[in-house]
């Protein structure tokens, strides 16, 4: 699973000083690493837990919520990154998830993630929630989890 540093390192050379960057159910080291190459990162924070003390660099801001309902202000972000949230997600709350992450994207904004669930099962519903196109990664298909690029 691509995570931390691997997933910095896979989409860095996406992180520009114009980049808005989001990352998806995190721990929030990964928002934290990508603040230093980027315009603005949202940290989507689904644990439910008390927001972390220590001090967060100023572009960084943290947004609580249920991950199903992304409350970052609409066609802002760049690149989002989620990680292998989609499988913590019911195929219901997954639709409900990858429209808001969509209506989230700039046009030609990407979502980035892993899933163990089938590709084409997965890509159908991207399609579904708005996606005007899906990559799968074609090494990933031949192992779990399968890395999946979706375009706004």
């Amino acid at each position: 699973m691509l995570v931390g540093a691997g997933a910095l390192g896979f989409l860095g050379p996406r992180l520009t000083p114009r980049t808005v960057f989001m990352d998806i159910g995190g721990d929030g080291s990964l928002a934290r690493r990508a603040a230093g190459y980027v315009e603005r990162v949202y940290a989507i924070d689904v644990s439910g837990g008390p927001p972390q003390t220590a001090r967060a660099p100023c572009n960084l801001r943290r947004v609580a919520c249920d991950g199903l309902r992304v409350p970052v202000p609409e066609a802002t972000v760049n690149l989002a990154w989620g990680g292998d949230f989609m499988d913590r997600l019911h195929a219901d709350e997954a639709t409900m998830h990858m429209e808001s992450v969509r209506s989230s994207l700039v046009t030609g904004g990407e979502y980035h993630f892993t899933t163990r669930q089938p590709a084409m099962e997965v890509r159908q519903r991207l399609f579904a929630a708005g996606f005007s196109a899906v990559r799968v990664s074609l090494l990933s298909l031949l192992l779990k989890p399968v890395r999946i690029a979706a375009i706004k």
